[in-house]
């Protein structure tokens, strides 16, 4: 076949891509979704982006190493450098990757994205960065893929055979010259699971480190150091970081302001989403309290994430002391939920 698509659905939790590319495959099968609400319960954040001058995060945590590195049980996973590549002429590439996704391979590579049309950074600096592919069209010389493109939107688009090959060329030359590190390339193939029920042990454990503001997630790999913040405490830093904003401090860089109120609402939307699923499986009994309070937590944190949208297009300094009086709250009214969650799973 000339043309190809393997399955993918619009992936539940875009906030980075090492969710968005892998859940757009498994979430695209029933069977995964009774371990997709087992997880995505803890937060984390970097504590020492002031004093460091580091970009500042948060994101979901579920251990170490993270999705890319063979942390899906539903994905068999290789990984390769451009060392073992080395020997691949840059207009060989779209056929090797073509004949990986026949074979039922979802690629994920490690390309200069700012020689792609879609791509925000396109035509300016060096831009390293993950791209997946889905499909091929051979006749009409482009792949199928998945990227945040120049409106900052997470879609599937087409990328011209010859502007991949230019990315793949770009990224060598910046190996080459050591401008950068190489984060491999993945390929991916959905292998489906053993059954794998809703674990309430596992989210128990999750919500008790949350509220704890600390992980135990992968301890025998990973030992957690000062340098990251878990559950409740992602609230304080940002806090630190908004203040940061408003007050202009010239610390902080790489910034990203709505991306942080993002993923907090997905975290929020996700919790809503889970209190629903365990209650329509009935895994645990209908309490009102924990559904509209999880509905209304979510609802709340999409407001405040689209007011910060609005200020970034049109300056409204009231949106500092919103933000820290929502956290506040936050703090006060999540802990009651989520205790009463733990006990509804624990019967």
């Amino acid at each position: 076949m000339n043309a190809i698509q393997l399955p993918i659905v619009n992936p539940p939790l875009k906030v980075f891509l090492r969710w968005a590319y892998t859940l757009s495959i498994t979430s695209a099968h029933d069977e995964t979704i009774p371990w997709y609400y087992s997880n995505f319960i803890q937060l984390f954040c970097n504590k020492k982006f002031l004093e460091r001058g580091r970009q500042y995060y948060i994101d979901f945590f579920r251990g170490k190493p993270n999705e890319l590195n063979f942390n899906n049980p539903f994905l068999l996973t290789c990984s390769v450098n451009y060392t073992i590549l080395q020997s691949l002429a840059s207009e060989a590439w779209p056929q090797f990757f073509a004949e990986q996704i026949r074979s039922g391979y979802y690629c994920i590579v490690f390309l200069d994205e700012s020689k792609l049309s879609p791509a925000a950074s396109y035509q300016k600096a060096p831009f390293p960065h993950h791209l997946f592919l889905y499909g091929f069209d051979w006749g009409e010389r482009v792949f199928y893929a998945s990227m945040f493109d120049r409106t900052g939107v997470y879609r599937n688009l087409q990328i011209p055979f010859q502007e991949f090959e230019d990315a793949v060329h770009s990224m060598r030359q910046l190996l080459r010259d050591k401008l950068t590190a190489d984060h491999h390339t993945y390929f991916y193939k959905y292998e489906p699971h053993s059954p794998y029920p809703f674990d309430r042990m596992a989210a128990i454990d999750q919500l008790r480190d949350y509220l704890n503001g600390e992980t135990h997630l992968n301890r025998i790999n990973y030992n957690p150091d000062d340098k990251e913040a878990f559950g409740i405490k992602v609230y304080d830093y940002l806090q630190m970081y908004y203040d940061a904003v408003e007050s202009n401090d010239p610390r902080l860089v790489e910034r990203n302001d709505v991306r942080h109120l993002h993923a907090l609402w997905e975290h929020k939307r996700m919790m809503s989403e889970r209190v629903k699923y365990l209650v329509t499986e009935g895994i645990i009994p209908y309490d009102e309290e924990l559904v509209e309070g999880c509905r209304e937590l979510s609802i709340r944190m999409l407001k405040l994430r689209d007011r910060y949208i609005r200020h970034e297009m049109r300056t409204d300094r009231e949106v500092f002391p919103q933000l820290r009086a929502q956290f506040d709250q936050f703090r006060e009214v999540e802990p009651v939920l989520l205790q009463k969650l733990i006990k509804l799973l624990e019967g």
